[in-house]
């Protein structure tokens, strides 16, 4: 496995060579994911932000994703190449996940890399975190494909969660910008027009209190959602389920919404109450101080197959639960303690006043004119 991958990096950095001869584009921004098809948020606020100060850049997106390479090898090694041309004449790339062009070629001197990490905060370990485990990547292939490689910025949510991304990146603090990313903004300025928006799509969330449930990604065998379903009383509660974009899941509740027209982020606007466990999204959700509980039932083999950030028993006292009954028992006693949820706010998001993404585009913006 080492040979050949060690291969496909002298293959790939044979053709970079070559396309490396094109001019860099002194106002070119490539912006690239893994994570999704669509332009991310985070990227869409960012180029609205930028184009406000300089008109003359040139921003060119590549989001695809993967959730197969092997079967869509061909397709992916084309999308490779393509990444390749466009980073060979950029003068500042903007990732939010891994990308093999960016990690494993050797760059221009003058390229800037930016990583804008798809996730909030890191509650649950990842990267070089998670190398050798059974969530994560195997070392021989995390090494020889320089994971997470050649980055000059990585953006933080917080001094608190930095410490965890020095782990899970391999870069030492001084890379690190604690600004947030620019949902922090949109949260802040938009949900009052989004709940509106929410609410005249699906009128049946009106009346009632609204549970969002958004669990971190499981394989459909570990995933478990019928004991909690079994535990909401409907006449009184509306649960929303957002699973993780590559969750396969298949309910069959009337009771249930999914509300397909709208992303999890976006629907804390109109909830009353997160159920999550390991996902980030509960650092998203404090930023509109909703109350939030951890449906931990795994909790044990979570963390020997991926291992947490955050000790949440001891983080979020009396809202960690590992069964449905007890979680709604105590959701349903109306008696939540929200300087928790306030204290995790200051905690893992420092920069709280809809600034965060004037400061991404002012660092970009100073990379451009250098």
């Amino acid at each position: 496995m080492k040979i050949i991958l060690s291969l496909l990096k002298v293959f790939l950095n044979f053709i970079y060579f070559f396309m490396k001869f094109k001019k860099t584009n002194k106002n070119k921004i490539t912006f690239l994911s893994r994570q999704q098809n669509d332009i991310s948020l985070d990227m869409e606020l960012i180029k609205e932000e930028l184009l406000k100060n300089n008109k003359k850049l040139e921003m060119v997106f590549l989001c695809k994703r993967f959730d197969n390479i092997k079967k869509h090898f061909i397709s992916y090694g084309f999308y490779t190449l393509k990444t390749m041309y466009h980073i060979s004449s950029s003068h500042v790339v903007i990732t939010d996940s891994y990308s093999l062009p960016v990690s494993v070629l050797h760059h221009k001197k003058d390229l800037k890399v930016m990583q804008i990490w798809h996730a909030l905060g890191a509650i649950k370990k990842f990267g070089y975190q998670t190398v050798g485990k059974t969530s994560g990547r195997k070392s021989v292939i995390a090494n020889t494909l320089c994971m997470h490689k050649n980055y000059d910025a990585i953006i933080s949510g917080s001094k608190a969660s930095t410490k965890f991304f020095m782990k899970a990146f391999n870069y030492k603090e001084n890379v690190f910008l604690n600004y947030g990313l620019p949902r922090i903004d949109y949260l802040i300025n938009n949900h009052t027009k989004l709940k509106c928006e929410i609410l005249n799509k699906y009128k049946g969330l009106k009346g009632k209190i609204n549970i969002l449930y958004a669990p971190t990604f499981r394989t459909t065998k570990d995933f478990e959602i019928n004991d909690l379903i079994k535990e909401i009383d409907f006449s009184k509660y509306n649960l929303i389920l957002k699973c993780h974009k590559n969750q396969m899941v298949d309910v069959k509740n009337n009771n249930i919404y999914t509300c397909d027209a709208f992303s999890a982020l976006e629907l804390l606007s109109v909830c009353d109450y997160l159920i999550t466990d390991y996902s980030a999204i509960a650092i998203e959700a404090s930023i509109l101080n909703i109350k939030t509980f951890y449906y931990c039932y795994d909790y044990q083999k979570y963390i020997e197959n991926n291992g947490l950030n955050i000790d949440l028993y001891k983080e979020m006292p009396g809202v960690v639960f590992s069964n449905a009954k007890d979680l709604m028992k105590k959701l349903d006693s109306n008696n939540y303690d929200i300087n928790l949820v306030l204290n995790y706010k200051n905690k893992y998001i420092d920069i709280q006043n809809g600034m965060s993404t004037k400061l991404i585009a002012n660092k970009i913006l100073k990379w451009i004119k250098e």
